[in-house]
């Protein structure tokens, strides 16, 4: 398996390349600790190929070469209102599956879905009518009525629809959103411990919407997707 990682027409083959041409725009973002910079050093790393191929392993995914691109932006398609791009730690595309990685060290997985539908209902007044709505009952639409009162972080769903996009423009059978977590012992950030732990009950719970009977994959318009948590 050969995974290549290009950027603006730029191969990234050591962590100087990655840092001129893949970083993210945010300065903050890239630094020491952090998921950025964090995902960077290891998807350079021999254990990250032994990771994905133990994923595909364990998937019952044939083993492929994969083209992944940093930072990379995918459009959740239309039919879901009005906002723009999502963008991806690292987007893996092979020759029958997607990978939408999103890396975390204690960065949360955005506002809660109830606080973003509140916010897009101030411009859109139907609820019907807001993307988090939309996205919401795409993915999870027997729950569709506990979306006022849902707390998990809004970068999970739009995560999701944005590998999904990519499988279903490209044709693709297999889907996966992949979060990569990082736990580090070094970290003096207020509130470490708490944040980790909220992130663990949004991905908790995410789970349980999307994979009530904890069968997976999940088909979604023909495609199978999976959702699943690794900890590094």
């Amino acid at each position: 398996m050969e995974i290549k990682i290009e950027k603006g027409g730029h191969v990234i083959s050591n962590f100087l390349e990655w840092e001129l041409y893949g970083k993210p725009k945010s300065l903050k973002q890239w630094k020491s600790g952090r998921s950025s910079m964090e995902m960077a050093k290891f998807a350079l790393s021999n254990e990250f190929k032994d990771m994905i191929s133990e994923l595909l392993s364990s998937l019952k995914i044939k083993e492929q070469d994969f083209n992944c691109e940093p930072e990379a932006t995918t459009s959740l398609g239309r039919g879901f209102g009005k906002g723009g791009c999502r963008n991806h730690d690292l987007l893996m595309i092979g020759e029958d599956c997607v990978i939408g990685i999103e890396a975390k060290v204690s960065e949360s997985f955005g506002k809660p879905v109830k606080e973003v539908l509140a916010k897009q209902q101030i411009k859109h007044i139907k609820l019907e009518k807001t993307r988090v709505y939309k996205l919401y009952n795409y993915l999870f639409p027997s729950k569709i009525n506990d979306i006022q009162k849902c707390y998990i972080g809004y970068q999970l769903l739009t995560a999701t629809m944005g590998t999904l996009r990519v499988a279903h423009d490209k044709n693709y059978k297999n889907a996966i959103f992949l979060v990569v977590v990082f736990a580090r012992d070094d970290i003096k950030e207020k509130n470490y411990i708490k944040n980790c732990k909220k992130n663990n009950m949004d991905f908790e719970a995410f789970d349980k919407l999307i994979n009530p009977n904890r069968i997976y994959p999940k088909h979604i318009d023909d495609i199978d997707l999976w959702a699943l948590k690794r900890e590094i």
